[in-house]
Protein backbone atom coordinates (compact mmCIF):
# COMPACT_ATOMS: atom_id res chain seq x y z
CA UNK A 1 0.00 0.00 0.00
CA UNK A 2 1.42 3.36 -1.03
CA UNK A 3 1.80 6.32 1.33
CA UNK A 4 -1.01 8.17 -0.45
CA UNK A 5 -3.38 5.22 0.00
CA UNK A 6 -2.45 4.93 3.67
CA UNK A 7 -3.10 8.65 4.19
CA UNK A 8 -6.45 8.37 2.40
CA UNK A 9 -7.45 5.41 4.56
CA UNK A 10 -6.43 7.23 7.77
CA UNK A 11 -8.44 10.32 6.73
CA UNK A 12 -11.45 8.14 6.05
CA UNK A 13 -11.25 6.81 9.61
CA UNK A 14 -10.83 10.27 11.16
CA UNK A 15 -13.25 12.13 8.90
CA UNK A 16 -16.34 11.35 10.97
CA UNK A 17 -14.63 12.38 14.23
CA UNK A 18 -13.39 15.65 12.73
CA UNK A 19 -16.84 16.48 11.34
CA UNK A 20 -18.48 15.70 14.71
CA UNK A 21 -16.07 17.99 16.59
CA UNK A 22 -16.57 20.71 13.98
CA UNK A 23 -20.35 20.55 14.39
CA UNK A 24 -20.08 20.72 18.20
CA UNK A 25 -17.68 23.67 17.92
CA UNK A 26 -20.02 25.53 15.56
CA UNK A 27 -23.05 24.95 17.81
CA UNK A 28 -21.28 26.01 21.02
CA UNK A 29 -19.66 28.97 19.28
CA UNK A 30 -23.03 30.09 17.91
CA UNK A 31 -24.62 29.81 21.36
CA UNK A 32 -21.80 31.84 22.88
CA UNK A 33 -22.14 34.58 20.26
CA UNK A 34 -25.89 34.72 20.86
CA UNK A 35 -25.65 34.54 24.64
CA UNK A 36 -22.82 36.97 25.25
CA UNK A 37 -21.79 35.07 28.41
CA UNK A 38 -19.74 31.98 29.15
CA UNK A 39 -20.98 29.36 29.63
CA UNK A 40 -24.06 30.09 27.50
CA UNK A 41 -25.98 27.23 29.12
CA UNK A 42 -26.83 26.76 32.79
CA UNK A 43 -28.00 23.54 34.44
CA UNK A 44 -31.12 23.75 36.62
CA UNK A 45 -30.18 22.13 39.94
CA UNK A 46 -33.43 22.42 41.88
CA UNK A 47 -37.18 21.96 41.53
CA UNK A 48 -38.05 25.58 42.39
CA UNK A 49 -39.24 26.39 38.85
CA UNK A 50 -41.15 23.19 38.12
CA UNK A 51 -44.91 23.21 37.59
CA UNK A 52 -45.27 19.75 39.10
CA UNK A 53 -43.52 17.85 41.88
CA UNK A 54 -43.47 14.60 39.93
CA UNK A 55 -43.43 15.38 36.18
CA UNK A 56 -41.45 17.59 33.82
CA UNK A 57 -42.82 19.45 30.81
CA UNK A 58 -41.23 20.87 27.67
CA UNK A 59 -41.50 24.66 27.86
CA UNK A 60 -41.19 24.69 31.66
CA UNK A 61 -37.91 24.90 33.59
CA UNK A 62 -37.46 21.55 35.33
CA UNK A 63 -34.64 19.97 37.30
CA UNK A 64 -31.94 18.79 34.93
CA UNK A 65 -32.84 21.10 32.04
CA UNK A 66 -30.19 23.13 30.23
CA UNK A 67 -31.29 26.77 29.95
CA UNK A 68 -29.89 29.14 27.32
CA UNK A 69 -28.85 32.42 28.87
CA UNK A 70 -28.96 35.82 27.15
CA UNK A 71 -26.78 38.49 28.71
CA UNK A 72 -28.75 41.45 30.07
CA UNK A 73 -27.42 44.04 32.47
CA UNK A 74 -30.35 46.45 32.53
CA UNK A 75 -33.87 46.16 33.89
CA UNK A 76 -35.10 47.85 30.72
CA UNK A 77 -34.64 44.50 28.93
CA UNK A 78 -36.50 42.52 31.60
CA UNK A 79 -40.27 42.07 31.58
CA UNK A 80 -41.60 41.31 35.05
CA UNK A 81 -44.74 39.31 35.87
CA UNK A 82 -46.72 42.42 36.85
CA UNK A 83 -45.49 44.37 33.80
CA UNK A 84 -46.70 41.56 31.54
CA UNK A 85 -50.16 41.21 33.07
CA UNK A 86 -51.90 43.46 30.55
CA UNK A 87 -50.20 42.31 27.33
CA UNK A 88 -49.77 38.63 28.22
CA UNK A 89 -45.99 38.36 27.64
CA UNK A 90 -45.03 34.94 29.00
CA UNK A 91 -42.03 32.61 29.16
CA UNK A 92 -41.73 29.08 30.51
CA UNK A 93 -45.41 28.69 31.28
CA UNK A 94 -46.15 31.94 33.15
CA UNK A 95 -46.14 35.72 32.71
CA UNK A 96 -42.89 37.65 32.64
CA UNK A 97 -39.21 36.81 32.13
CA UNK A 98 -37.04 34.38 34.06
CA UNK A 99 -33.72 35.87 35.19
CA UNK A 100 -30.45 34.40 36.42
CA UNK A 101 -28.77 36.43 39.16
CA UNK A 102 -26.03 36.20 41.78
CA UNK A 103 -27.42 36.62 45.33
CA UNK A 104 -26.02 39.84 46.81
CA UNK A 105 -23.80 40.10 43.71
CA UNK A 106 -21.49 37.39 45.06
CA UNK A 107 -19.52 35.21 42.62
CA UNK A 108 -18.99 32.66 45.41
CA UNK A 109 -22.68 31.74 45.57
CA UNK A 110 -24.62 29.56 43.16
CA UNK A 111 -26.63 31.72 40.71
CA UNK A 112 -30.41 31.62 41.10
CA UNK A 113 -32.78 31.16 38.16
CA UNK A 114 -36.22 32.52 39.13
CA UNK A 115 -39.01 34.60 37.65
CA UNK A 116 -38.93 38.38 37.90
CA UNK A 117 -42.13 39.21 39.81
CA UNK A 118 -41.91 43.01 39.92
CA UNK A 119 -39.51 45.91 40.21
CA UNK A 120 -39.52 48.02 43.36
CA UNK A 121 -38.01 51.49 43.67
CA UNK A 122 -36.77 52.91 46.96
CA UNK A 123 -38.57 56.15 47.78
CA UNK A 124 -35.83 58.21 49.40
CA UNK A 125 -38.18 61.03 50.34
CA UNK A 126 -40.76 58.87 52.08
CA UNK A 127 -38.55 56.00 53.23
CA UNK A 128 -40.75 53.31 51.67
CA UNK A 129 -40.92 51.48 48.32
CA UNK A 130 -42.74 52.33 45.12
CA UNK A 131 -44.15 49.57 42.89
CA UNK A 132 -45.04 51.40 39.65
CA UNK A 133 -46.53 48.31 37.93
CA UNK A 134 -49.41 48.33 40.46
CA UNK A 135 -50.83 51.49 38.91
CA UNK A 136 -52.01 49.58 35.83
CA UNK A 137 -53.35 46.48 37.61
CA UNK A 138 -56.96 45.83 38.68
CA UNK A 139 -57.60 46.84 42.29
CA UNK A 140 -58.79 43.35 43.21
CA UNK A 141 -55.39 41.93 42.29
CA UNK A 142 -53.46 43.63 45.08
CA UNK A 143 -53.73 45.18 48.51
CA UNK A 144 -51.47 46.83 51.08
CA UNK A 145 -51.61 45.66 54.70
CA UNK A 146 -50.49 48.11 57.39
CA UNK A 147 -50.73 51.22 55.26
CA UNK A 148 -52.72 53.16 52.68
CA UNK A 149 -53.70 51.23 49.56
CA UNK A 150 -51.48 53.12 47.15
CA UNK A 151 -48.67 51.88 44.91
CA UNK A 152 -46.07 54.36 46.13
CA UNK A 153 -44.09 54.77 49.37
CA UNK A 154 -45.24 51.43 50.79
CA UNK A 155 -43.99 50.64 54.31
CA UNK A 156 -46.29 47.73 55.09
CA UNK A 157 -46.93 44.40 53.34
CA UNK A 158 -47.92 44.26 49.69
CA UNK A 159 -50.25 41.33 48.97
CA UNK A 160 -50.68 40.06 45.41
CA UNK A 161 -53.48 37.64 44.48
CA UNK A 162 -53.69 34.94 41.80
CA UNK A 163 -49.99 34.93 40.93
CA UNK A 164 -48.26 32.35 38.75
CA UNK A 165 -49.41 29.22 36.96
CA UNK A 166 -51.05 28.00 40.18
CA UNK A 167 -52.66 31.31 41.24
CA UNK A 168 -50.98 31.66 44.63
CA UNK A 169 -50.98 34.57 47.04
CA UNK A 170 -47.68 36.45 47.32
CA UNK A 171 -46.67 38.71 50.20
CA UNK A 172 -43.86 41.27 50.02
CA UNK A 173 -43.14 42.46 53.56
CA UNK A 174 -41.45 45.83 53.12
CA UNK A 175 -41.48 46.40 56.89
CA UNK A 176 -39.07 43.51 57.48
CA UNK A 177 -37.01 44.44 54.42
CA UNK A 178 -36.49 48.00 55.68
CA UNK A 179 -35.62 46.64 59.12
CA UNK A 180 -32.99 44.32 57.59
CA UNK A 181 -31.42 47.25 55.75
CA UNK A 182 -31.23 49.19 59.00
CA UNK A 183 -29.84 46.27 61.03
CA UNK A 184 -27.13 45.42 58.49
CA UNK A 185 -26.17 49.07 57.91
CA UNK A 186 -26.79 48.68 54.18
CA UNK A 187 -28.26 51.62 52.31
CA UNK A 188 -31.80 50.77 51.14
CA UNK A 189 -32.10 50.23 47.40
CA UNK A 190 -34.62 49.03 44.87
CA UNK A 191 -34.42 46.18 42.38
CA UNK A 192 -36.27 43.07 41.30
CA UNK A 193 -38.43 40.92 43.51
CA UNK A 194 -38.00 37.32 42.33
CA UNK A 195 -40.01 34.16 42.83
CA UNK A 196 -39.62 30.48 42.00
CA UNK A 197 -42.71 29.16 40.17
CA UNK A 198 -42.84 26.14 42.50
CA UNK A 199 -42.15 28.00 45.77
CA UNK A 200 -45.81 28.48 46.77
CA UNK A 201 -45.66 32.26 46.75
CA UNK A 202 -42.56 32.60 48.97
CA UNK A 203 -40.36 35.22 47.31
CA UNK A 204 -36.55 35.09 47.38
CA UNK A 205 -36.53 38.33 49.40
CA UNK A 206 -38.54 36.72 52.20
CA UNK A 207 -36.85 35.93 55.52
CA UNK A 208 -38.37 32.44 55.20
CA UNK A 209 -36.61 31.69 51.90
CA UNK A 210 -33.16 32.91 53.00
CA UNK A 211 -32.08 33.24 49.36
CA UNK A 212 -31.47 36.96 48.90
CA UNK A 213 -33.37 39.30 51.23
CA UNK A 214 -32.37 42.37 49.23
CA UNK A 215 -34.04 43.32 45.93
CA UNK A 216 -31.90 42.12 43.00
CA UNK A 217 -29.83 44.99 41.63
CA UNK A 218 -28.96 45.42 37.94
CA UNK A 219 -25.28 44.63 38.56
CA UNK A 220 -26.22 41.24 40.02
CA UNK A 221 -27.86 40.02 36.83
CA UNK A 222 -26.18 37.29 34.78
CA UNK A 223 -28.87 37.39 32.14
CA UNK A 224 -32.34 36.35 31.06
CA UNK A 225 -33.40 32.80 30.18
CA UNK A 226 -34.21 32.60 26.45
CA UNK A 227 -34.45 28.90 25.63
CA UNK A 228 -33.97 25.41 26.97
CA UNK A 229 -32.56 22.00 26.11
CA UNK A 230 -34.67 19.68 28.24
CA UNK A 231 -33.24 16.72 30.22
CA UNK A 232 -29.59 16.87 29.07
CA UNK A 233 -28.43 18.68 32.22
CA UNK A 234 -29.18 15.46 34.11
CA UNK A 235 -25.88 14.10 32.75
CA UNK A 236 -24.01 16.85 34.61
CA UNK A 237 -25.99 16.22 37.79
CA UNK A 238 -25.03 12.52 37.75
CA UNK A 239 -21.41 13.33 36.87
CA UNK A 240 -21.11 15.75 39.80
CA UNK A 241 -22.90 13.46 42.26
CA UNK A 242 -25.84 15.86 42.71
CA UNK A 243 -28.47 13.60 41.16
CA UNK A 244 -29.17 11.88 44.47
CA UNK A 245 -29.65 15.23 46.23
CA UNK A 246 -32.22 16.80 43.91
CA UNK A 247 -35.67 15.52 42.85
CA UNK A 248 -35.32 14.69 39.14
CA UNK A 249 -38.69 13.80 37.57
CA UNK A 250 -38.78 10.19 36.37
CA UNK A 251 -40.11 11.10 32.93
CA UNK A 252 -37.09 13.41 32.48
CA UNK A 253 -34.77 10.44 33.02
CA UNK A 254 -36.79 8.32 30.60
CA UNK A 255 -36.82 11.05 27.94
CA UNK A 256 -33.07 11.52 28.29
CA UNK A 257 -32.42 7.80 27.74
CA UNK A 258 -34.69 7.78 24.67
CA UNK A 259 -32.96 10.87 23.27
CA UNK A 260 -29.48 9.40 23.79
CA UNK A 261 -30.64 6.14 22.21
CA UNK A 262 -31.87 7.98 19.13
CA UNK A 263 -28.72 10.09 18.85
CA UNK A 264 -26.48 7.02 19.06
CA UNK A 265 -28.76 4.57 17.25
CA UNK A 266 -29.82 6.55 14.18
CA UNK A 267 -26.28 6.87 12.70
CA UNK A 268 -25.68 3.14 13.31
CA UNK A 269 -28.93 2.24 11.51
CA UNK A 270 -28.06 4.56 8.61
CA UNK A 271 -24.62 2.96 8.24
CA UNK A 272 -26.10 -0.54 8.37
CA UNK A 273 -28.73 0.26 5.74
CA UNK A 274 -26.08 1.88 3.53
CA UNK A 275 -23.90 -1.23 3.68
CA UNK A 276 -26.84 -3.48 2.82
CA UNK A 277 -27.90 -1.34 -0.13
CA UNK A 278 -24.37 -0.99 -1.44
CA UNK A 279 -23.86 -4.75 -1.21
CA UNK A 280 -26.84 -5.06 -3.56
CA UNK A 281 -25.36 -2.53 -5.96
CA UNK A 282 -27.71 0.28 -4.95
CA UNK A 283 -26.19 3.74 -4.53
CA UNK A 284 -27.61 5.30 -1.36
CA UNK A 285 -27.11 8.83 -2.65
CA UNK A 286 -28.82 8.07 -5.96
CA UNK A 287 -31.68 6.32 -4.12
CA UNK A 288 -32.31 9.33 -1.85
CA UNK A 289 -32.14 11.76 -4.76
CA UNK A 290 -34.67 9.66 -6.63
CA UNK A 291 -37.03 9.51 -3.62
CA UNK A 292 -36.74 13.26 -3.12
CA UNK A 293 -37.38 13.92 -6.80
CA UNK A 294 -33.99 15.53 -7.33
CA UNK A 295 -32.12 15.29 -10.64
CA UNK A 296 -29.18 12.88 -10.74
CA UNK A 297 -25.68 14.21 -10.33
CA UNK A 298 -23.71 15.12 -13.46
CA UNK A 299 -21.59 12.02 -13.09
CA UNK A 300 -24.78 9.97 -13.04
CA UNK A 301 -26.50 11.77 -15.93
CA UNK A 302 -27.26 9.49 -18.88
CA UNK A 303 -26.72 12.17 -21.60
CA UNK A 304 -22.94 11.82 -21.94
CA UNK A 305 -23.29 8.05 -22.30
CA UNK A 306 -25.84 8.46 -25.07
CA UNK A 307 -23.55 10.87 -26.91
CA UNK A 308 -20.68 8.44 -26.54
CA UNK A 309 -22.82 5.69 -27.94
CA UNK A 310 -23.76 7.89 -30.92
CA UNK A 311 -20.10 8.61 -31.57
CA UNK A 312 -19.27 4.92 -31.35
CA UNK A 313 -22.08 4.08 -33.79
CA UNK A 314 -21.02 6.75 -36.24
CA UNK A 315 -17.37 5.70 -36.26
CA UNK A 316 -17.89 2.24 -37.86
CA UNK A 317 -20.26 3.80 -40.39
CA UNK A 318 -17.53 6.15 -41.58
CA UNK A 319 -15.00 3.33 -41.78
CA UNK A 320 -17.50 1.18 -43.63
CA UNK A 321 -18.22 3.88 -46.21
CA UNK A 322 -14.52 4.44 -46.77
CA UNK A 323 -13.89 0.74 -47.24
CA UNK A 324 -16.85 0.47 -49.54
CA UNK A 325 -15.64 3.39 -51.66
CA UNK A 326 -12.19 1.89 -51.84
CA UNK A 327 -13.59 -1.44 -52.90
CA UNK A 328 -15.84 0.27 -55.39
CA UNK A 329 -12.89 2.17 -56.75
CA UNK A 330 -10.85 -0.99 -57.08
CA UNK A 331 -13.66 -2.91 -58.67
CA UNK A 332 -14.35 -0.02 -61.07
CA UNK A 333 -10.72 0.13 -62.17
CA UNK A 334 -10.47 -3.59 -62.63
CA UNK A 335 -13.72 -3.56 -64.57
CA UNK A 336 -12.53 -0.84 -66.89
CA UNK A 337 -9.24 -2.50 -67.76
CA UNK A 338 -10.74 -5.65 -69.23
CA UNK A 339 -13.15 -3.43 -71.10
CA UNK A 340 -10.32 -1.51 -72.65
CA UNK A 341 -8.37 -4.67 -73.46
CA UNK A 342 -11.30 -6.34 -75.00
CA UNK A 343 -11.81 -3.25 -77.12
CA UNK A 344 -8.23 -3.29 -78.37
CA UNK A 345 -8.38 -6.97 -78.98
CA UNK A 346 -11.49 -6.49 -81.03
CA UNK A 347 -9.74 -3.89 -83.17
CA UNK A 348 -6.74 -6.12 -83.62
CA UNK A 349 -8.77 -9.04 -84.81
CA UNK A 350 -10.57 -6.88 -87.27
Amino acid sequence: MSAAEKAKKAWGALKGVVIAFAIVFIIIGGLWLYSGVWPPLVVVESASMQHSDTRSYIGVIDTGDLVILKKETSFSSVRTYLDSYNDGHSTYGALGDVVVYRPFGSYDRTPIIHRALCEVVYNSSGGGFDVPALSSLPDQMWDVKGGPGVWYDIHGTLVLYGIGHNGVEVRINFTIMLSNFANTHVAPHGGLITLGDNNRGIIDQSSIASVCWQPVMEGWLNGVARGELPWFGIIKLYASGQASQVPIPQNSKTNLLISLGLIIGIPIVIDAVSLILESKGISVGAWFRKKLGLPPKKSQAPEPKQEAEKVEKKAPAKDGSMEESKERGKSGTSAQKPKGKSGSKGKGSR
